[in-house]
């Protein structure tokens, strides 16, 4: 498996900052008593089911289950307390859902580190793979199967559109200073969209670039509901791109479909040099949603 071509995902740059900060380097390191350490939260063993408290940051785990599985649950329960606010039981139905989808992910993230794995040698065979990757990592097969799954079909789809966006990009270049707006005003950027090979019901991630430079001073505003032509991914980020996170994001009042980046936000983490911006639905979810 070519690893090069893998993309991340904000949540999974945030999780990866986080491991190398405190050093966090190896699977043998994914402990329960370490990752809590970094992130704040308290654990408590004890004999009932787990769950969490968000505002004190305490985790409650049954001190009978079954090791790999308390990690499991511990991973997912701290996303909770790391990344979510509210009562579960009193929130709506999409809110809930929302926060159980990233939980997930940032279990698959946290659990199985991309920048851990990619430093493995692992078997041609996926049955062999997954069979080392969960002993390595000390996760269930399901759950290791899910995560080279995710991690093969992003890469299988950055292929795969490659060789739709080679055929044509000369015609882009040629005609990207042409595109114009519903005011017939020439666009001053150009928004391109990468799709997962798995889902191509909406884009995986937003390429948005500005040739001449972005104005840092000002919001930009993004349609993140139109269709835009696809393209493919780096497979590295380069010093003239930057990732937007949802942090950097605000929803656009009285313009569905619309959010506004704060662009002095990722000037600050990523300099005034950067041409390209990365702009995950992943993110727009987590500011539309929380």
């Amino acid at each position: 498996m070519n690893f090069s071509q893998y993309f991340k995902t904000p949540l999974e740059q945030m999780i990866e900052e986080q491991y190398r900060a405190n050093g966090i380097l190896l699977p043998a390191d994914l402990t329960i008593e370490k990752i809590a350490t970094i992130f704040g939260v308290d654990v408590v063993y004890y004999d009932h089911g787990p769950f969490s408290d968000n505002e004190d940051y305490v985790i409650f785990l049954n001190r009978n289950e079954e090791e790999i599985s308390q990690r499991m649950i511990f991973f997912h329960e701290l996303c909770h307390v790391v990344r979510h606010s509210g009562d579960q039981r009193w929130m709506p139905d999409m809110f809930r859902e929302a926060q159980e989808n990233e939980a997930d992910r940032f279990t698959l993230y946290a659990s199985i580190p991309f920048f851990m794995l990619e430093n493995f040698r692992l078997p041609a065979r996926l049955s062999e793979a997954i069979s080392r990757a969960a002993h390595t990592f000390r996760t269930h097969p399901e759950l290791t199967q899910q995560r080279l799954d995710q991690i093969r079909e992003r890469i299988a789809g950055a292929r795969f559109l490659a060789g739709f966006t080679n055929i044509d990009d000369s015609l882009v270049e040629q005609s990207a200073t042409q595109e114009e707006d519903d005011n017939g005003s020439l666009l001053p950027q150009r928004i391109r969209a990468f799709y997962d090979y798995n889902d191509f019901s909406r884009p995986h991630t937003l390429v948005i670039e500005q040739r001449e430079g972005f104005n840092w001073d000002k919001p930009l505003h993004i349609e993140v509901d139109r269709n835009y032509r696809s393209c493919d991914l780096p497979s590295y980020m380069s010093k003239e791109s930057a990732p937007v996170l949802s942090g950097d994001l605000s929803v656009c009042p009285n313009r569905n479909g619309c959010v506004t980046i704060n662009l002095s936000r990722v000037a600050w983490r990523h300099g005034k040099s950067v041409s390209r911006l990365y702009l995950p639905m992943e993110a727009i979810d987590d500011a539309l949603n929380f």
